[in-house]
């Protein structure tokens, strides 16, 4: 969905195609237009970007080394995250969750396509950094100061009780709102 322009035609045109026992299932990003990070998780991606060994920096899907991370706008290539950052608020306002799983936002800056293959699986210090990101990841989704980037979501046109990842990460904590 990340890709569609036109997100209220879609997300109407499944409800109207949707039968009260009919499940919409939705696995997509859920980040800022083009894939770009916002203010606050750019700060942390940036703090952890200045630990990371000179080799570790180089961008596999652009074909260059970034010895700053570069907070790049995929959406100026093709429709790539173009409605991105609206796709939840839409969601929320137009179905019911019946399963909600938010995950990501940091991480993703050093585990994807662009800079994940610098990191070796069995490496110690690469797993120990991996994880390290992934923790203050965590801690920033569930505080709130971060919003996820990614979701899972089992979504259904009728009042439906949601079965939550963590209490606190329901949908619609996990909107981030874009006049911050």
């Amino acid at each position: 969905m990340h890709h569609v322009l036109e997100l209220e035609n879609l997300f109407a045109a499944v409800k109207n195609c949707l039968n009260p026992e009919g499940y919409f299932l939705v696995s997509d990003m859920i980040g800022r237009n083009g894939h770009l990070r916002w203010p606050e998780a750019l700060k942390v991606v940036n703090e952890f970007w200045q630990e990371l060994p000179d080799a570790y920096r180089h961008n596999y899907e652009l074909f260059r080394h970034e010895p700053q991370f570069i907070n790049h706008d995929c959406s100026t290539e093709g429709f790539e995250g173009i409605r991105a950052q609206d796709i939840l608020p839409l969601l929320v306002a137009n179905f019911r969750f019946e399963l909600f799983l938010p995950f990501a936002n940091v991480v993703f800056s050093f585990i994807d396509r662009a800079v994940g293959p610098n990191f070796d699986a069995n490496g110690e210090w690469d797993k120990k950094f991996i994880d390290r990101v992934h923790a203050r990841d965590e801690e920033g989704l569930l505080s709130g100061e971060l919003k996820p980037t990614q979701m899972l979501a089992v979504l259904r046109t009728v009042d439906i009780e949601t079965q939550l990842f963590h209490p606190k990460m329901t949908p619609e904590f996990c909107v981030r709102r874009t006049d911050m």
